[in-house]
């Protein structure tokens, strides 16, 4: 990272940065490096032009982790690997470029305009989990594998307009905005064949599937999605002080999203485009300048184009809308040094999708999912010596209302897939002396079910790490350990895999300062 002015109106900045990094998962690894310039250009004392660029490559390895076995990740060493150690391709390669004009008016009046173009290519090789047959010790699992290609390209520019105003003693800032997007996603997908299934307990690898491999994307093809989505947005906002001690934030933004999908496999073309009215209003109480109390609700929508694809079933559905409303506190303690916070939210989607009681294949919108939760923090310094973080979260989801049946079991009245009730950290560090701090902290998360079906899941754990450092006017040295315990635990999950959670590991880091 390297950078600074070269005149009075010109800064220049370089960022770079290569890895090459293994894993304690077998024939794992990350090749990636990359680059991001950025200009600064002064044109007058109140008009700057800023200019970034992003390029970055990765090899790595498409890994979903241990197979499940009877709703759990199968009881196997974590590091074993089930895929095919000559078949590791994945690679993204990512390149956007940002270009943000800033101009003031006056004190009270700004512009800015900022346009971003995107570039993304994802090539890999899946390796997928199917069905387990269950023979106890000598089970097996059958495996799928896909050559895939994803690209996408994105254009958007952004304008906002910002005027600070001030009537009868209230003084309120506006904000006045666009949008104008569009995304070009395409997507290709072929099979490869006569993959055999694997031992779950005692796998024995191979290079490759052999002569069925999918090597190219020529031929047919099992999928070639092409999607197009086009988006035109205005928003409103308005900050109102009204005293010291009140304000409120109140805003809208109304959306054209439109979607034109093509499955090029069956040319089935389809279109769809939505218009909706989003807003959030929000006050806020400062009875003294130790504390704050707030209340907020949010407005939403998911439109049915939003994941680049539609179908038969879903062109023709209104968006699903969600709604949030939280009340909050901050306190803070030791002149300030020590911030404590608490909030209670409850989080809709009132009109979720879900199966057409009279048509299990087609989708209608008259589910309803709500989470409830609470959540508190502390950050700060207790001492000038002693500081800490620590945060809890819980999280009570429901599906309240559905018509799905998944694996035989109706989704209504269950938690959702990948919600874990409780979850929280604590980390806290202390200096012995101005040069040498040591620190550690608990990391904990719930069991999370990877089905709505509730018939697979991962187990909650807690996780200790620890960390010393040495700090100097040029450099710190650093070291972390992360797992102390060789705790076993799983960090992701889906319905038929789990990733495992790295092993005790250390870290060396240097830091040098010029």
């Amino acid at each position: 990272d390297v950078g600074g002015a070269v005149t009075d109106f010109l800064n220049l900045r370089l960022n770079t940065l290569y890895q090459d990094s293994g894993s304690f998962r077998d024939f794992n690894f990350i090749d990636r490096w990359g680059f991001a310039p950025s200009i600064g250009i002064t044109l007058t004392p109140d008009t700057k032009l800023s200019l970034q660029l992003l390029h970055q490559k990765e090899d790595s390895v498409f890994d979903y982790g241990l197979p499940l076995f009877r709703g759990k990740p199968a009881d196997v060493p974590r590091t074993t690997f089930y895929g095919f150690s000559g078949d590791r391709l994945q690679e993204y390669t990512t390149t956007f470029a940002t270009a943000t004009l800033d101009h003031r008016f006056s004190s009270d009046l700004s512009i800015r305009n900022t346009f971003r173009y995107g570039d993304y290519e994802r090539r890999y090789r899946t390796h997928l989990f199917g069905t387990v047959t269950d023979t106890g010790r000598t089970s097996t699992v059958t495996r799928n594998q896909h050559l895939r290609l994803g690209t996408q390209e994105n254009f958007y520019n952004q304008t906002d307009l910002v005027w600070k105003t001030s009537f009868a003693g209230i003084r309120n800032t506006w904000l006045f905005g666009t949008e104008f997007g569009w995304e070009d996603f395409d997507f290709c997908s072929k099979n490869s064949t006569d993959i055999p299934s694997i031992s779950i307990f005692d796998p024995v690898r191979a290079e490759t599937v052999g002569p069925g491999r999918a090597n190219d994307l020529k031929g047919t093809l099992n999928a070639h999605n092409a999607a197009q989505t086009d988006t035109q947005a205005f928003y409103l906002q308005s900050q109102l002080e009204i005293t010291p001690q009140w304000k409120t934030l109140a805003g809208f933004r109304w959306d054209r999203f439109g979607t034109h999908f093509q499955n090029r496999v069956t040319d089935e073309k389809l279109h769809r485009t939505d218009e909706e009215l989003s807003y959030r209003f929000g006050i806020t109480w400062l009875p003294t300048a130790m504390q704050s109390y707030y209340f907020s609700y949010r407005k939403s929508f998911n439109p049915s184009g939003e994941t680049f694809s539609l179908n038969t079933s879903t062109v023709n559905l209104d968006p699903e809308e969600n709604q949030n409303f939280e009340l909050g506190a901050k306190v803070d303690f030791l002149d300030g040094n020590l911030s404590a916070t608490a909030a209670i939210f409850r989080l809709e989607k009132t009109n979720a999708r879900t199966a057409d009681p009279n048509d299990p294949d087609s989708t209608i919108l008259a589910g309803l999912q709500r989470t409830d939760g609470i959540k508190f923090g502390v950050t700060g310094s207790i001492t000038p010596e002693w500081y800490v973080t620590a945060s809890y979260a819980y999280l009570d989801a429901t599906i309240v209302e559905s018509n799905t049946i998944q694996d035989g079991i109706l989704l209504e009245g269950q938690s959702p897939a990948n919600v874990s009730p409780n979850n929280g950290a604590v980390w806290t560090g202390y200096y012995l002396t101005d040069a040498i701090e040591v620190g550690g902290g608990i990391f904990f998360q719930d069991r999370q079910f990877l089905t709505n079906s509730h018939v697979s899941k991962i187990p909650g754990f807690t996780r200790f790490d620890g960390m010393a450092a040495y700090h100097h006017e040029h450099f710190d040295v650093q070291l972390n350990l992360f797992n102390l315990t060789d705790q076993r635990y799983f960090e992701w999950g889906r319905s038929n895999a789990a990733l495992p959670g790295r092993p005790f590991a250390a870290e060396l880091t240097l830091r040098l300062k010029y």
